[in-house]
């Protein structure tokens, strides 16, 4: 894949959505949230909250640049945030205002005179965008200790090791390929 374009996340939602297709204005949206200290000293306490959408259906050289992400929210704090989703809900709720349409857009950009200058306004959130600490928080998945696997989650055989004092994964061989010398060596 070298363009958002290409991905399968835009072709099922142009195949599933036709109006994304016929109609290129339609946003194509990425979120993306991470923790950090604006004091730039790592042991500080305080933590803040940029969230940022990024419009994907523009080239890629310029869909990261300043003109092109939209910081959403700005969620501030001297600790860490407990509960993402409350912060999230207004963000949330206009998103699915844009998935139903705006009315009455101007399009300033077409040379078109006439009725077809307005239209309606569609956008869809294709993916979320963050590191494991930041997925645990905008998924609510248990990321750190026992079922900190998203994809395994409770089915994943985690047992204490009091020498390492940490979390040990069981069975992480079993995701080896078969000809691997480590398969079978009784970490099953």
């Amino acid at each position: 894949m070298r363009l958002v374009v290409d991905s399968p996340a835009v072709q099922h939602v142009e195949q599933t959505w036709p109006e994304f297709r016929r109609d290129p204005r339609h946003l194509h949206f990425g979120l993306a949230s991470d923790g950090v200290s604006p004091y730039g000293v790592k042991s500080s306490s305080h933590s803040t909250w940029p969230v940022v959408l990024t419009i994907y259906n523009v080239p890629p050289w310029p869909a990261s640049k300043k003109g092109f992400l939209l910081l959403a929210l700005i969620i501030p704090g001297p600790k860490k945030v407990k509960n993402i989703d409350i912060y999230l809900e207004p963000l949330v709720e206009e998103l699915q205002q844009l998935w139903d349409g705006v009315d009455d857009v101007y399009d300033g950009r077409t040379e078109r005179i006439g009725r077809d200058r307005w239209f309606t306004l569609k956008g869809v959130l294709l993916w979320t965008m963050h590191d494991y600490p930041g997925y645990a928080q905008v998924s609510g998945f248990q990321t750190s200790g026992y079922a900190a696997c998203p994809t395994c989650g409770p089915a994943l055989p985690v047992a204490r090791s009091s020498h390492l004092s940490k979390q040990v994964y069981m069975s992480y061989s079993t995701y080896l390929p078969m000809d691997d010398p480590l398969r079978g060596t009784g970490a099953e």
